[in-house]
């Protein structure tokens, strides 16, 4: 009762603190369109004559009409009542050519922000009208579709566009702060990623009711064990957990004084925001508890005044709006605190230590050498635990996926996923700690590490069952003639091929068999089926993540399904896909998928397939002609593809499997630069765009100048021109 009583004057109280209703509202602008609303196709029609049509007249129909049809789009043709019509994925498209800039093409005139504005605004007003709920912000979360060429173009001009973010905390990084916060408490998670986005912290700010709720409620908890206390003979006393310092906040024994007030607010601050409260803040928190006192009583009311803090903006989201100095090309550097609290979440799930935050009062964040040289000592400390790092890999791989597919165990009882995946990981970190040719080691390696947290542990278990059965069989031959050693644990060792664990990690696996993260049991169980392999998966990752390419989904109208024929082997099923409306999003995949075909869906190793037999299926039946079961023949893989797209004719070209691919693609400077864009919307929340071009080209500088240091890769984008600027809208400006 009394919770929802103050629910929503804590939440005025600790948003009017900062204007943060104003802050959210800014930069949810940058991320959407004006909420125009068309009541009728009427009213819709006539907002496209006055603003749509002008501007396809001016920049679209001379490439886009009766005369030329580039793309097979055609304006004069496109039917702009979406209700009445499916045209509605077309004008999404236009949407994602034009939020990326890459139409009108280069040496046409470039529309102003005014049309753009206008015509996309029309576009989801028309598509929201429809029914069709379009959003921009998913149209163009693949960050593919911007230009691979002219990122990587020295001469490269287009200006910085880096609007103003305000980002949730991810969920790992609440759990962190709130760790640190209130040990020992169970609190529940607000927070989940965005989900569809290249990367999951990349989501705009969402904080509907649910998720106040439970952030409030794990505020109440935290300070109510902080302060919790009994009273026995009219006097306080502490209860397990409670902060000996925060108990004469609720003692009504002790007055309530500006003094303590002071010492209340203040000590939050600094507990919860790492600074003190402003002038203001602190007069309005005042006020605050003072009423709450006087409503609720002092433990309840000085309660819900604390509890105020931790749903202040800086608890909540991560500032990315440019507080800092602006330069004479229009941009606004992050404050040193934003800096400092950047380049903590950058690596860490934790807020920024002391270090960082006395360099960013202290001016040593103010240059682009100081935050290199404060990223550098971040990544060299020993003790500081940096998950970002391996998260990245695990959200760029994918390969922790694995533990989602569910394998059948009749197929394969040694499978472990779980151990698979944590393999990966500590080849991950083996290849990040030499810190050398870190792709091309990723990409190429023959090492692995196998079971490695269960091994020696399992074989020494193993070894003791044996020798006890032998102990036993050799006291009792008969009672132990027909019984085997007791088994112990899964042999995990066989989705690398191998007969048992290694002595020695990590092993080298025969170099024709593995070749990197993408022959990782881990990687392919990860792109499989339940029960088979999945090319097109693993083909359209390649095409993707590798080398940059942009494969389309899949068509309402197409029923996305091989056939059902078990006697075939999966290339063979495949070649539906090579029928022409197919082939044109396949020819993408498949080529880069089937190599793959070497591994089965468990990841191990192979040079045969298993199909039904259908002839010996049906002669296997019971003396009434019941089918007593299917019957499997090995025919040999064939795993032939190719490479395309790299531009590089030592790269490009057909390839016998994937090991052989990949040890190609390994070399490549174009899926180098991929890996960099990929990087770069990592560690900076977003998709690239051609204003990132310098910061882009000097990241794959500093990765080459330093023999493909991952350090160095890192330092260069959390100091670079698009980690420490923003572009401000026009009412930022005034």
């Amino acid at each position: 009762m009394i919770r929802s009583r103050f629910f929503l004057m804590l939440v005025v109280a600790a948003c009017s603190a900062v204007g943060f209703a104003l802050l959210v509202d800014s930069a949810l602008t940058q991320e959407k369109a004006a909420e125009r609303k068309f009541t009728s196709a009427v009213e819709s029609k006539a907002e496209y004559e006055r603003t749509v049509a002008p501007f396809l007249k001016k920049h679209c129909i001379m490439c886009h009409g009766p005369k030329v049809a580039e793309g097979e789009l055609a304006f004069h043709e496109l039917d702009i009542d979406m209700k009445a019509s499916t045209s509605s994925g077309r004008w999404a498209m236009v949407i994602e050519k034009l939020a990326t800039r890459e139409m009108p093409p280069e040496g046409r005139a470039k529309p102003s922000d005014d049309e753009l504005k206008a015509v996309t605004s029309w576009i989801q007003a028309e598509m929201k009208r429809a029914g069709k709920n379009f959003s921009r912000r998913h149209a163009i979360a693949n960050g593919n579709k911007i230009s691979h060429d002219k990122l990587f173009d020295i001469k490269q001009a287009a200006p910085f566009d880096n609007p103003i973010r305000i980002r949730v905390l991810s969920p790992e990084i609440y759990t962190g702060f709130s760790t640190d916060i209130a040990k020992g408490l169970s609190l529940g998670q607000p927070f989940t990623p965005e989900g569809r986005t290249t990367f999951k912290d990349m989501g705009a700010p969402k904080i509907d009711e649910p998720v106040a709720v439970q952030l409030m409620n794990n505020a109440l908890v935290i300070v109510e064990r902080q302060t919790a206390h009994k009273i026995e003979g009219g006097k306080l006393v502490a209860l397990p957990g409670a902060v000996k310092d925060m108990l004469s906040f609720v003692d009504e024994s002790v007055p309530l004084t500006p003094v303590l007030m002071d010492k209340a607010i203040s000590g939050q601050f600094q507990k919860i925001l790492n600074r003190a409260p402003t002038v203001d803040e602190k007069a309005r928190f005042v006020k605050l508890m003072q009423k709450n006192v006087k409503d609720a009583g002092r433990a309840t009311g000085m309660r819900y005044a604390l509890v105020a803090v931790y749903l202040m903006p800086e608890a909540i989201f991560r500032y990315e709006i440019g507080a800092g100095k602006g330069d004479d090309r229009g941009r606004i550097r992050l404050a040193p605190r934003e800096i400092a609290y950047a380049l903590a979440y950058a690596l860490t799930d934790k807020r920024p230590d002391a270090k960082l935050l006395s360099d960013a009062i202290e001016g040593k964040l103010d240059t682009k050498e100081g935050v290199a040289a404060a990223a550098r000592r971040l990544l060299d400390e020993p003790k500081l635990e940096k998950p970002r790092i391996l998260r990245f890999f695990r959200e760029y791989f994918g390969y922790d996926k694995a533990k989602e597919i569910f394998q059948e165990d009749k197929a394969n009882p040694e499978h472990d996923p779980r151990a698979l995946v944590e393999d990966t990981d500590k080849l991950i970190e083996y290849i990040l700690a030499q810190d050398k040719n870190v792709l091309y080691e990723l990409l190429s390696t023959n090492k692995s590490f196998v079971a490695y947290k269960t091994a020696a542990d399992t074989k020494k278990k193993r070894a003791e069952a044996i020798k006890k059965f032998e102990e036993q069989k050799k006291k009792d031959p008969a009672k132990f003639a027909n019984k085997l050693p007791q088994k112990i644990g899964r042999s995990v060792y066989t989705a690398y091929n191998l007969t048992d664990f290694p002595d020695q990690q990590p092993v080298e696996l025969p170099a024709e068999e593995r070749a990197g993260i993408l022959t990782q049991p881990s990687w392919l169980a990860a792109n499989a089926k339940t029960d088979e392999n999945h090319a097109i998966f693993r083909g359209k990752w390649v095409r993707e993540r590798l080398l940059g390419g942009v494969v389309p989904d899949v068509p309402i109208t197409v029923d996305a399904q091989l056939p059902n024929t078990p006697d075939k082997s999966l290339r063979e099923r495949m070649n539906v896909t090579r029928q022409e409306y197919c082939w044109k999003c396949h020819q993408f995949m498949n080529p880069v998928g089937l190599p793959f075909e070497i591994y089965d869906h468990f990841g191990r190793y192979r040079d045969k397939e298993p199909v039904v037999d259908p002839d010996a299926t049906a002669k296997k039946v019971d003396k009434k002609g019941k089918s007593l079961g299917i019957v499997l023949r090995e025919i040999p893989v064939d795993s032939t593809g190719g490479i395309s797209g790299t531009r590089d004719p030592a790269v490009d070209g057909d390839v016998k499997n994937a090991v052989a691919m990949l040890r190609k693609l390994a070399k490549s400077e174009h899926v180098e630069q991929v890996f960099i864009r990929h990087a770069f919307r990592y560690w900076m929340g977003r998709n690239e765009n051609l204003g990132d071009a310098l910061s882009l080209q000097t990241a794959q500088k500093a990765y080459g100048e330093s023999n493909g240091s991952m350090k160095a890769l890192i330092v260069s984008l959390l100091s670079s021109d698009s980690f420490l600027y923003r572009t401000p809208t026009v009412e930022n400006k005034k």
